[in-house]
């Protein structure tokens, strides 16, 4: 994972070494529905199985190629427990991804995608909870860095509005899917 991770920044990069006239064209958001994310500490699993918002700017690099900076906040996750206490995660997230547009012709009122990009999670734990045997006091962040692989669609409603819907799956310590649909607008 560590290779893939050094490629992907090394061709980021890269392409930031080429001179172009792009600018960001698009700025714009979200939702974001998680799940599957597990982060394991100290014997105890949490979660992020939940659903949150998505803040993006896209960046027109040539016809097929955009870079899509992207950031994610979670609503926390809570879980209650029997005896007492309390486990609420809170994540965000960062992701650098680059976007290959399949069908790249200016006619067309829709564009299919392939991403794939770094990702850079925290995760906000804090644990109170009280068991028979013991009672915890977890406060803490976790840093958890993976990359991402999906794929997505846009939709122009005129020259303004971008519809987009995209999937990919975290390959991180905290795997998980992502689901998000949302509007980018023109800058």
């Amino acid at each position: 994972m560590k290779k893939i991770f050094t490629l992907i920044i090394s061709l980021v990069l890269l392409s930031g070494l080429k001179t172009v006239s792009a600018q960001f064209e698009y700025i714009g958001g979200g939702v974001a529905l998680a799940t599957g994310g597990e982060y394991k500490h100290s014997g105890y699993s949490y979660y992020n199985k939940s659903f949150g918002f998505d803040l993006r700017a896209l960046y027109d690099l040539n016809k097929k190629i955009d870079i899509v900076p992207d950031f994610k906040i979670y609503l926390p996750y809570r879980e209650s427990f029997t005896i007492g206490g309390e486990a609420k995660t809170t994540v965000v997230a960062f992701n650098l991804n680059v976007h290959y547009t399949l069908n790249p012709k200016p006619r067309t009122n829709y564009r299919l995608y392939l991403l794939g990009g770094a990702h850079f999670g925290g995760w906000f734990i804090k644990d109170n909870r009280i068991s028979i045997t013991e009672t915890l006091d977890v406060n803490e962040f976790k840093f958890a860095p993976g990359v991402n692989a999906g794929a997505g669609m846009q939709f122009s409603f005129g020259a303004n509005v971008i519809f987009f819907a995209e999937a990919k799956y975290v390959l991180a310590k905290t795997n998980q899917l992502v689901f998000t649909p949302g509007f980018l607008f023109v800058l």
